[in-house]
């Protein structure tokens, strides 16, 4: 007998992102043939049984259902985790741990970066990496990819994703009075943006221990964590988007992009994280760069652009390549992507130029990109990988 699936379904969160997940999931548990609801922890009775997932956090345990509070009940837990693991408020697994010991509680993440800081952490907890999923409704029509199709598209090549503003940022930095730690500031970030696969708690490594200063610390790692994947964040895409200059590009994020969109870069205005395929699938290419926090792991955003047809760009990620290219570089006939290195200023530009510059090839990427996601990236697809997480015993000691 399947377990009763319950999804916590009212969010608040930017773009409309968790909300949207939610719903996406129940979906792929249906399409499954579980029984799957909606519900609103606030509003509802609280289930005794089956297995609940909500969407990072809750503002408190006191949320949740008091049942699975109690060691070897009959309900479950996975907490759907869609941020680096820094970002996790630690305080609240804490309390759960002060409650159960996390004998009903799983944390699934889709970031394999720096997962290994977890165990020393949070020593009961179990965890495990699922990537992202996409609904199926955000697929195009792969019939309608045609050439004429593609060359009446509204736009070259389309990117989505947001950018603090340097006010903010400087607002920030204000705040930090000692010398040191904004030297140690600049360092991270000058070497992450000069060598884009080392990851923030490596560059921290490099740079925090040749200074003679204790790593490895998650307080430490955590402390400055938001402010300097901002900074990194915002230097590599704006460089980004502004080498794209002489092609009809259109950004879709925060109003924060408006001063860097001129010339031939439009701002598209800002779209829904369940639009975010439509809107890849305006452009030739889709410009899908992976999350500033993870160097490794990838987001939704590449799936997202090959769901909506577009023939996708993106920064060059160990993921990635194995996950979506997977035969080598000499045989480009399997390749659903086109790799740039974020380290090299022209790369992008580069790499989207020579997709435009033969438009069948591209059309033949994204066409491939369109049938992988299907066949492999639809949260359908997750489904009995979650509910084995859901299942599986507590936290080994080895």
């Amino acid at each position: 007998m399947q377990e009763k699936i319950w999804i916590h379904a009212r969010y608040q969160s930017q773009y409309g992102l968790l909300g949207a997940m939610s719903k996406e999931l129940a979906d792929a548990f249906a399409a499954k043939g579980y029984d799957a609801q909606l519900f609103n922890l606030d509003h509802h009775d609280m289930p005794t049984d089956g297995i609940l997932f909500f969407m990072n956090v809750p503002a408190t345990l006191n949320d949740l259902p008091p049942a699975l509070f109690i060691p070897g009940s009959n309900m479950k837990a996975i907490q759907l985790f869609v941020d680096h693991p820094l970002a996790l408020p630690d305080n609240i697994i804490d309390q759960w741990n002060d409650h159960n010991n996390l004998d009903n509680f799983r944390l699934c993440l889709p970031c394999l970066d720096d997962v290994h800081l977890l165990r020393p952490r949070f020593p009961n907890l179990v965890h495990s990496w699922i990537p992202h999923g996409i609904p199926r409704n955000s697929l195009c029509d792969l019939d309608a990819m045609t050439m004429d199709q593609y060359n009446t598209k509204e736009f070259d090549v389309v990117v989505t994703g947001s950018v603090r503003s340097q006010e903010e940022i400087e607002s920030s930095l204000s705040q930090i009075t000692d010398p040191m730690t904004r030297s140690l500031i600049s360092e991270i970030v000058n070497l992450m943006i000069k060598e884009p696969g080392l990851g923030y708690v490596a560059a921290c490594d490099l740079v925090m221990g040749s200074r003679g200063i204790i790593t490895g610390k998650w307080i430490t790692q955590k402390f400055l964590w938001t402010l300097i994947i901002a900074i990194v964040n915002r230097h590599r895409r704006i460089q980004t988007v502004e080498s794209l200059q002489g092609l009809k590009v259109g950004v879709f994020g925060s109003k924060d992009w408006l001063p860097h969109c001129t010339g031939t870069i439009e701002y598209a205005g800002q779209v829904e994280y369940e639009n975010c395929a439509k809107a890849f699938s305006r452009g030739r290419v889709g410009l899908a760069w992976g999350p500033t926090q993870f160097v490794h792991s990838y987001s939704e955003r590449i799936m997202q652009a090959m769901a909506g047809g577009s023939s996708v760009v993106c920064d060059d990620r160990l993921l990635i390549r194995r996950d979506f290219n997977k035969v080598t570089t000499t045989n480009a006939a399997g390749l659903t992507a086109k790799l740039f290195d974020w380290g090299d200023r022209a790369a992008a530009r580069v790499a989207v130029d020579q997709q435009l510059a033969d438009p069948e090839a591209a059309l033949a990427m994204a066409r491939r990109g369109r049938e992988h996601v299907e066949n492999t990236c639809l949260w359908e697809h997750r489904v009995d990988d979650m509910i084995g997480l859901a299942q599986s015993p507590a936290a080994a000691t080895v």
